[in-house]
């Protein structure tokens, strides 16, 4: 669903335009989420060149070599809405296709901001339109860079002073990543993570904030000076900057994967892995076996909630208290569940759909990964950086490589690092206790005499900070990691002893580190070959396939595709591109895993009981093994969630409000318009489904053909079906969230006897033959209440998504608008109207509002 801006000014400069170029080069707008998701707030970009217009443009997957010249030309000349765009850079989604272009205006400057290098723009451009929580604007920052390790600095993390902390309100004994815009003469930009060091220790160096090279994206130009207060040499900067804080360090959870488990020895699997597995598939039997869903979720989890903002709960002070406001209030479905005291909720078509997809997600992680849950942390470094008596002392490197810091109890840990490319990528290390500690802080340091209180501070400020595991960079590299804010998981000795033990008896039988080729680097007229050469990411397929390769028992094989999978990784950066006969050759020799096929499966009714496995494939047997430790869901006797209640059996759940006519001519309205485009969205995907199948056929029947260009040319058929499912796939998220989104602003403008709202929606629903998912969407706590009513059970509230103050109307030509209460601290409040679309009946929604009222144009 659209939204189209009905003021004066076409578009809102903040708004980040969402573009569309297909294969013969035409240029569409595509359909955007409701709300102020995509928009320039929170990024550098917006506030180091105001005014800038942003088109974030997505180009297709598959093309052939002329379709690729023609989208090429386009992108080279791409006008909309009278403004000529040009190609600025990318961020990770340039995997996806998606780039973003700026106003002509503004794209020379940003040419020059990285150096007129377009493999730079394209991997960089992200640090200007990163999503930072905090921001803070410094007419005059003081800023050193320095080699890596200087100063106690390291790859890619440096120092900020403890003051612009405290500004930012973040408390100093946290680890945070950044994103820095500076020199206004020669615009450069930097990323990371830093540590807080004392004021005392600024003002002596006379900085605010100290990094290391590795942080300035694209490398610095020029030479160093020796810098006499520093005692260093270096590039000092002077004047205003942007610093940006993107995420803070936290203690959290990260669950297994079979990427994991495929590593576990022998014993590992089955008396720590299984073992774990089975006792949490039991809980989850015996939770369903005795309808008590509060332990069901507390096993599987809760589901997440759709925002109009990722991550917009970004709380300081909930952070600081070590609550998650995410977690507070359930989905309605699971709410639902929690609240209905006779346990009919579950027949309910909408609950028992959104259940059965729920565990059959959950079913699949656990039967492959174990659900084992281990505890998270922001990869850190043990840099220091203190003054003592009257001197600076910096340290970096100092603590034992095979050791790690870490508020974990554990003598010892794994420390694991996704994408897991080989057994060696689980490092063992080990815990350092205080005393250790200590002792080796003094002797990094030269200082014997170190006072307590000092030592006190180093480890909450420097070493100890919260959410943190600190490795030595060589360790950090050996899995591919650095500091700029790497998320790790452990496994800890007291929990995962074999696991570990295994590990460690396994030794070193590859190496494969983070290589550093030669930086590719382009003429900038290339910008949007280089552009199209980012599309696609190899390194789920052959992930799997290196799976594929250890299930079948061929370690050998899973090596060789642990250079092309560190080529997938680099390939953008530098000189380097996956061997593609290397993984075709792998591919014709090892079958993929048998249970791979079944992992975004949408009913746990379609997970096989059993498979047939090689005894080499460990997670395949573990699959087996906890596949019938599950059972049927619900029970084999029971019937399946297929076999839930009709819907008009839940006509009565609502009665007794007065409910008028134009109440429920309005909800027959809102159900029509999401029946109709849920139903557009379900039935594309079912298209595009069966030509995937048509042309994967056509391959199949060609593949061993001698005629080259044949099968050329049904394998492009083959790839560009699969990448228009993909998209469709990632498209339809949005879609349906902006339904969900639409429905619930129109809810939410029903501030009056919404009982009788919902009582006219309910009857409405349950007089069709849907699932009845938008009574959910739109009155959620009224329905759970409802339920919590007539079966003498207990009130639980429902987690609504985080919108704007705001509410969609229907004018009389049943026109949809988004109104935004705008408040006016100076006078009367105000109000702004957003076209959506119009509905003309059966399937026909119309998104260019061609007849705007003359009240409505300049609101």
């Amino acid at each position: 669903m659209t939204a189209n801006r009905t003021q004066n000014t076409a578009l809102d400069h903040r708004l980040i335009l969402e573009l569309k170029i297909d294969a013969s080069g035409e240029v569409t707008r595509k359909q955007s989420k409701l709300g102020r998701k995509d928009t320039l707030e929170g990024k550098l970009l917006a506030q180091v060149y105001p005014g800038i217009q942003v088109a974030r443009v997505s180009v297709p997957h598959e093309l052939t070599p002329f379709e690729q010249c023609v989208v090429e030309n386009r992108m080279a000349k791409l006008i909309y809405g009278g403004v000529e765009y040009k190609l600025a850079g990318a961020s990770g989604s340039a995997k996806d296709g998606k780039f973003y272009f700026v106003d002509q205006a503004h794209a020379k400057q940003i040419a020059e901001r990285f150096q007129h290098w377009p493999e730079a723009a394209i991997v960089y451009f992200a640090i200007l339109v990163s999503d930072c929580k905090l921001m803070v604007e410094e007419p005059d920052l003081r800023i050193v860079v320095v080699q890596d390790h200087v100063l106690g600095t390291n790859d890619c993390r440096g120092w900020v002073r403890e003051s612009l902390y405290r500004k930012l309100k973040i408390g100093t004994n946290r680890f945070c990543q950044f994103r820095l815009a500076f020199d206004t003469r020669e615009p450069k930009q930097a990323k990371g993570a830093l540590k807080a060091v004392s004021d005392r220790v600024a003002d002596r160096l006379g900085v605010d904030v100290i990094l290391p090279e590795s942080s300035c994206k694209p490398a610095l130009k020029g030479g160093v000076r020796f810098l006499p207060q520093l005692g260093t040499s270096g590039r000092m900067y002077s004047g205003p900057a942007i610093l940006g804080i993107k995420e803070l360090s936290r203690a959290s959870e990260f669950g297994s994967s079979y990427t994991l488990v495929e590593h576990a020895s022998e014993e590992a699997l089955q008396f720590e892995v299984m073992l774990r597995a089975i006792e949490r598939v039991r809980k989850v039997r015996k939770a369903w076996d005795e309808s008590d869903y509060e332990a069901l979720f507390e096993v599987i989890g809760k589901s997440e909630v759709a925002t109009i903002d990722e991550d917009v709960s970004f709380d300081l002070d909930a952070l600081e208290q070590g609550s998650n406001s995410v977690s507070e209030g359930w989905e309605p479905a699971e709410a639902v569940l929690l609240a209905d005291r006779s346990g009919t909720s579950i027949k309910f078509p909408y609950v028992a759909n959104q259940l059965n997809r729920k565990l059959a997600r959950w079913a699949f992680r656990t039967c492959t990964g174990g659900d084992l849950k281990l505890p998270s942390f922001a990869l850190a470094d043990d840099g220091v950086l203190i003054e003592y008596r009257g001197k600076i002392l910096s340290a970096s490197d100092w603590i034992p490589q095979d050791t790690s810091i870490t508020s974990l109890t554990a003598e010892k840990g794994l420390c694991i690092r996704y994408p897991i490319r080989m057994q060696e990528d689980l490092l063992p290390v080990r815990h350092l206790n205080n005393d250790e500690l200590i002792s080796a802080l003094i002797l990094a340091l030269g200082l014997p005499d170190l006072d307590e209180s000092l030592v006190a501070y180093i480890l909450e400020r420097q070493l100890r900070m919260e959410g943190t595991y600190i490795l030595h960079s060589e360790t950090a590299k050996k899995n591919g990691g650095d500091f700029d804010f790497d998320t790790i998981c452990v496994m800890p000795s007291d929990q995962f002893p074999k696991f570990i033990a295994g590990r460690v008896a396994y030794g070193e039988q590859f190496q494969q580190e983070k290589t550093k080729h030669e930086k590719a680097k382009s003429p900038w007229w290339n910008v949007y070959l280089v552009a199209m050469k980012a599309r696609g990411n190899r390194i789920g397929s052959i992930t799997d396939l290196k799976t594929s390769c250890l299930a079948a028992g061929r370690p050998d094989l899973a090596y060789k595709l642990v250079e092309q999978l560190q080529n997938a990784l680099d390939s953008l950066k530098h000189k380097v591109e996956i061997k593609e006969s290397v993984v075709s050759d792998i591919r014709k020799e090892v079958a993929p895993a048998p249970w791979l096929r079944y992992k975004r499966e949408r009913r746990i009714s379609d997970l096989p009981t059993y498979l047939e496995v090689a005894d080499t494939d460990k997670v395949g047997r573990l699959y087996n093994v906890l596949r019938k430790e599950l059972g049927f869901l619900p029970g084999e006797l029971d019937g399946s969630f297929a076999e839930k209640m009709a819907i008009e059996d839940f006509r009565g759940l609502f009665s007794g409000e007065i409910v008028k006519k134009e109440m429920f001519e309005e909800c027959q309205l809102v159900n029509s318009i999401y029946a109709d485009i849920a139903s557009r969205i379900v039935q594309r995907e079912e298209e595009l489904k069966l030509q995937l199948k048509n042309a994967q056929a056509q391959w199949e029947a060609v593949r061993k053909s001698e005629d080259k260009e044949q099968k050329k040319s049904a394998v492009l058929a083959r790839n560009k079906a699969q990448a228009a499912l993909w998209e469709h796939e990632q498209e339809a998220k949005d879609q349906f969230s902006s339904l969900h989104l639409f429905v619930h602003y129109w809810a939410q403008g029903k501030e009056e006897n919404r009982r009788a709202w919902a009582q006219a929606m309910n009857t409405i629903v349950t007089g069709g033959t849907g699932s009845g998912a938008v009574l959910f969407q739109s009155f959620p706590q009224e329905v759970v209440d409802t339920f919590a009513e007539v079966t003498g059970g207990q009130r639980v509230r429902v987690r609504l998504p985080k919108t704007i103050n705001g509410y969609v109307w229907f004018d009389s030509e049943q026109r949809a608008w988004l109104v935004e209460r705008i408040v006016n601290p100076e006078g009367p409040d105000g109000e702004k109207k957003v076209f959506l679309f119009q509905y003309t009946g059966k399937r026909t929604l119309i998104f260019e509002n061609t007849s705007i009222p003359a009240s409505l144009e300049n609101s």
